[in-house]
């Protein structure tokens, strides 16, 4: 997609835009109070595996760099690399691998509620 804007080309790419999580699951709504968006930026060294964890709230982002594989508690699992969007799972618990030879870079927005933890066991 690009605009034409003052002489300048402006360029943009959606890298996600579902209803469903990764593994196909209908996203539920969004939590009921005021709202709260938060944006992380994670880094995770090569080789290195995220402790268990869920996000009780709907979570999407970007792979800036390396690679994300995401594995669910009932053994599926997605990798997701550089330049691809990913809309994890809610409430189910899971964990992260960078299972690559660089560093992981990743930037996930979190839509929650004041109040809401963005994750936990």
């Amino acid at each position: 997609m690009g605009k034409q804007d003052g002489g300048r080309v402006l360029r943009s790419v959606v890298v996600a835009d579902a209803a469903t999580s990764w593994d196909g699951v209908c996203l539920p709504a969004y939590p009921a109070g005021a709202p709260r968006l938060s944006v992380v930026r994670f880094t995770v060294e090569p080789r290195a595996r995220l402790p268990l964890h869920r996000h009780p709230v709907i979570n999407a982002g970007m792979v800036l760099q390396g690679e994300l594989t995401v594995v669910a508690a009932g053994g599926e699992e997605r990798t997701f690399r550089a330049g691809e969007g990913i809309v994890e799972v809610v409430d189910r618990v899971r964990y992260g691998e960078n299972r690559g030879s660089e560093p992981l870079e990743l930037v996930m927005f979190y839509a929650g509620a004041e109040g809401l933890p963005l994750s936990g066991e």
